[in-house]
Parts: C-alpha cells; sequence; structure tokens
C-alpha cells in the first residue's frame, strides 16, 4: 500500500527534478565567470589560464546537459524517476569526492564547501526518499 497518493508523489518528484535543475543551472555561474567562482570558493579571479578555461567550458558543457535532462525528467517525473537514482549516484557522489580532495589538497578551504555539502546532502536525500516514494506508481 502506497504511503502517498499518486499525485502527491508526482508533485514531490517533479520538485525534485526541478529543484536539481536550478541547482546545476545555478552551478554553471562560477563555472562560466571565474570572478562569481572565486567569489564563491576563494582564490584570485585573475589566476586562470587555458588549461582552467578549457576544463571548465568541457564542466560547464556537461552540467548544462544535466540541466536540461533534469527539465526533461520533470515533464514525466514518474516514468523518468531512474534519473533521480542517477543524479544521486554518480553524478551527485563524483562532485561531492571531487570537492572533498580538492579541501585535502588545499585548493578550496573547508568552510567554503560546507554550504555546498550540505545542500548536495539535502538534495541526495530527497531524490533518494522521492524514488522509493515512487516504486509503488512505478511505470
Amino acid at each position: 500500500m502506497p504511503i502517498a497518493s499518486l499525485e502527491t508523489v508526482t508533485l514531490l518528484a517533479r520538485v525534485a527534478f526541478l529543484l536539481g535543475a536550478v541547482t546545476d543551472g545555478l552551478a554553471l555561474l562560477p563555472m562560466l565567470s571565474r570572478r562569481i567562482g572565486a567569489a564563491l570558493f576563494g582564490g584570485d579571479p585573475s589566476r586562470t589560464n587555458d588549461e582552467y578555461r578549457y576544463a571548465m567550458g568541457i564542466g560547464a558543457s556537461l552540467m548544462a546537459g544535466w540541466t536540461l535532462l533534469l527539465l526533461w525528467g520533470a515533464a514525466s517525473p514518474l516514468e523518468r524517476r531512474a534519473l533521480l537514482v542517477m543524479t544521486v549516484f554518480p553524478v551527485i557522489t563524483g562532485i561531492v569526492v571531487a570537492t572533498v580532495l580538492a579541501v585535502r589538497r588545499g585548493v578550496i578551504r573547508r568552510s567554503r564547501m560546507v554550504p555546498l555539502w550540505v545542500h548536495l546532502g539535502f538534495v541526495s536525500l530527497f531524490y533518494a526518499v522521492v524514488y522509493i516514494l515512487s516504486r509503488p506508481f512505478a511505470p
């Protein structure tokens, strides 16, 4: 017996997808602007090079693609609910691992990453709960 109604679960899944799309869309800002990246995560915005711009360009294109994928998921949230799991692993997990390694290497201060880790933890938990709630309604 489902814990929540089909309408409630559909709404929660749509909200989850949209939350992820907004999160990813906002993540594009520091990738496309070194000044915004330095303001959020520290560092000198004038210290950039071709390799950095290349890597950020590749990352930004992938982030933009995932943003669109999550918007696509929101259009049919129960049918595309597997995207919630794929977003938690490997996407969010990979981002967290990369940022933990950057903190350990002294690239970014831990205090700058804690808000991101909290947000990604919330998103991951929300995605997991929505996925579990949606199981009885999965096509």
